[in-house]
């Protein structure tokens, strides 16, 4: 089957989109350090990071689905590689690690996504690892380095880092990819003030990665 990119369709009047999502998280610029934790399952945590605005586009592998913002539909189309069905309008998109030129076959279901607008993304829904989403701006180092933060709820503290992770800044020329994905490890401690033992959980937020050369 033949595949190409369509032709975006003519918007007639829509209202502005909003930008401005809510979020009461310690973050940036450049550092994390004072991180909403969420458990995640028994032996990884989930550091929160809204983002500062309204996505362009986020992909949900749990949900299969892709939502666009229109304006921006075509920028997306190459920044996720894609391939669109003309017959059905399903996106195709690679995930990380497939061969560049690969072309993905119809019935993929792993790589197979409903394009819906934006505007049904449901941004309190919890990501699934290898979710995408992608905003304005560009990839800049943030630093992530906290001591004995507290998990939401209560029962166990972590401390990690420091390292520094690639994430997207907030608004700005170009557009720019964030993976929800493991970024490393921290420690968790049953006791306020963090000594005795310790337990190693994997650390997962969001994330990008610099373009292979």
């Amino acid at each position: 089957m033949a595949l190409s990119m369509p032709t975006v369709p003519a918007l007639g009047c829509v209202p502005d989109r909003p930008r401005q999502l809510g979020g009461g998280f310690e973050f940036g610029p450049g550092s994390i350090t004072r991180p909403v934790l969420l458990p995640w399952s028994v032996d990884a945590v989930r550091i929160v990071t809204p983002p500062p605005e309204l996505p362009v586009t986020y992909v949900s592998m749990g949900r299969r689905e892709v939502y666009i913002d229109f304006d921006f539909r075509e920028q997306v189309y190459w920044e996720l590689r894609a391939h669109i069905s003309v017959s059905t309008g399903v996106w195709r998109i690679p995930l990380p690690g497939d061969p560049e030129n690969r072309p993905i076959q119809p019935g993929d279901e792993l790589r197979e996504f409903e394009e819906l607008s934006i505007r049904h993304w449901d941004a309190s829904r919890e990501p699934t690892v290898g979710d995408i989403r992608i905003l304005r701006g560009g990839l800049g180092n943030v630093t992530v380095a906290f001591d004995c933060a507290p998990i939401s709820g209560g029962g166990a503290w972590f401390s990690a880092g420091p390292f520094d992770i690639l994430q997207c800044p907030g608004a700005a020329d170009g557009l720019c990819r964030e993976d929800f994905m493991s970024i490393g490890t921290a420690r968790r401690y049953a006791e306020r003030e963090c000594s005795g033992q310790e337990q190693s959980v994997e650390l997962l937020t969001w994330a990008g990665s610099r373009p292979e050369a």
